[in-house]
């Protein structure tokens, strides 16, 4: 076996960091069992460089009641800390490699630890996914006080658990601090980014958010709009929704100037639901298929700005894509939202609670107790981030059929008032905001995909600020590539050039609608 050795000089009389002719391995090793500010490490396992991927320290570890954490600290360390954001209600650890069942051995590692050997640091939020009493979201409402704190871990307190330990994990491993710490994060790991931003802007020098709106308020009663007509006759049929799928992409598709299977100009689609009306000519025969008055009032409003009756805007709506796989999680998302905000655990777990949603008397209940839990990102305070000279990149697939695309961009605008009305003269030198072609939600959002990873760091340590980015569509179950498309900057949107391999990213110019 080969040792990995490091040399540095120890930061003080009485430091607990490794001493200069120690092996990593055996600092991997002694750090098992460590208690630092309340967490516990449970495990550590040294890996050896192998297969291309690099020597590492894996360190697992938890914090009462329900946090576990996950922190891999490479041999040939660049400095960098990597934390990376979760998904969903959380639960789980998105762990940096995965490994072969029968034999241990890794079969993949993310780009952050191998190509990039930035320390990697992941939470499964403050709950455990696998444990029905300590699982999101309905642990939150169990009324005890590990709940309460469970809820708070996943509002906004295990980001902050989670950066504090790797940092002192790292000064225990390589005796010195991170000289860049970084933040990524899409669904909820998107949320997770904002909140950083907002929370903590002087401890990240650069923030990669994706696929979520930086408002969980109008995320959640967006959900439960559309959520509360479940089990009703307003809400379309699976067969009807693919019905809808179809034909608005039959409708958008050629508007990239390419008939692929995506509505890359999401812009220029103004299909209209009303021609699938039972009886319309335009419509299936079949009353399975085609829709009823209130169907096509159901996907309109999808479409449409949520408002309340004032006018005022709290959502902007969904770009065409394939609701059917997602829409029948709407309930259940904002339920568990709803939940946190609430503390009732009935908006979750009864559809009949979820049909009873009312958007102008329950928005402000939601809107109060998401902020009072801390779950909601102050766009002001990331504006703040963004004007400080931080870097911030967001991110959204064109037609994300979880979270709307429209409703990011709407947000997004308003951050980047507010960082103007800062003193930001172009906000552009600190934040761009970036598209996925006809991706669907979280499309995009693993590295190998779109590598998030360059993108920032090549901004924040060089000043190379990203103008495009390159797409590597893969096959979910597969891994295999299946194209590559250009991702540019909104509002452009990349329109095929009339020539080449139309699954060439150099077949396509980022255009403007």
């Amino acid at each position: 076996m080969v040792l990995v050795w490091i040399s540095f000089l120890l930061v003080g009389c009485g430091d607990n960091s490794a001493s200069p002719s120690i092996p990593l391995a055996t600092t991997c090793a002694n750090l098992n069992g460590a208690i630092i500010d309340e967490v516990t490490i449970t495990s550590t396992k040294w890996y050896e460089a192998a297969d291309g991927y690099p020597a590492f320290c894996q360190v697992n570890a938890t914090r009462a009641p329900y946090l576990d954490m996950e922190i891999d600290l490479p041999a040939n360390w660049s400095g960098r800390l990597w934390q990376q954001g979760g998904g969903g209600f959380d639960g789980t650890i998105t762990s940096a490699i995965t490994t072969d069942a029968t034999t241990g051995a890794i079969t993949s590692m993310s780009i952050a630890l191998k190509e990039g050997l930035a320390v990697y640091a992941a939470s499964n939020g403050g709950n455990r996914s696998a444990v029905p009493a300590q699982a999101a979201p309905l642990v939150w409402s169990d009324g005890t006080q590990d709940g309460v704190t469970s809820a708070r871990d996943y509002a906004y307190r295990a980001l902050s658990t989670t950066r504090e330990f790797a940092r002192a994990v790292i000064l225990k491993f390589y005796g010195r601090s991170p000289s860049h710490t970084y933040f990524n994060g899409c669904s909820n790991g998107g949320r997770n980014a904002y909140v950083a931003a907002d929370r903590w802007p002087d401890d990240y020098d650069g923030i990669v958010s994706g696929c979520m709106v930086m408002d969980i308020t109008g995320q959640t009663v967006a959900w439960m709009d559309s959520g509360s007509k479940s089990g009703t006759p307003a809400m379309p049929s699976a067969a009807q929704w693919q019905a809808v799928t179809a034909a608005s992409m039959e409708a958008c598709d050629a508007l990239d100037g390419v008939t692929d299977g995506m509505i890359a100009n999401q812009a220029a689609c103004d299909f209209d639901a009303a021609t699938l009306h039972c009886g319309e000519p335009t419509a299936d025969s079949d009353p399975a298929i085609c829709l009823t008055s209130e169907q096509v009032q159901t996907v309109k409003d999808v479409t449409s700005d949520l408002k309340l009756e004032d006018g005022t805007t709290v959502y902007s709506g969904y770009n065409w894509t394939d609701w059917y796989s997602h829409v029948v999680y709407y309930g259940l998302l904002g339920g568990g939202n709803a939940l946190l905000a609430t503390g009732d655990a009935a908006w979750f777990s009864e559809l009949a609670k979820q049909q009873s949603f009312i958007l102008d008397h329950d928005y402000p209940i939601f809107q109060y107790g998401l902020r009072i839990t801390g779950a909601n990102p102050d766009k002001s305070r990331v504006a703040a981030f963004v004007a400080s000279g931080r870097k911030l990149i967001s991110w959204h697939a064109g037609s994300d059929n979880l979270s709307s695309f429209n409703d990011h961009v709407r947000n997004y605008s308003t951050m980047i008032n507010m960082a103007a009305g800062q003193g930001l003269t172009d906000p552009e030198t600190h934040t761009r905001f970036f598209v996925v072609p006809g991706g669907s939600h979280t499309d995009g959002e693993e590295l190998t995909e779109i590598n998030w990873f360059d993108a920032i760091t090549q901004w924040v340590e060089k000043d190379i600020a990203p103008e495009q980015l390159l797409y590597n569509k893969r096959d979910k179950a597969t891994g295999a590539l299946l194209r590559t498309l250009p991702v540019c900057r909104h509002p452009q949107y990349p329109r095929y050039n009339g020539a080449g391999d139309v699954n060439d990213a150099a077949s396509y110019t980022c255009t403007k609608p």
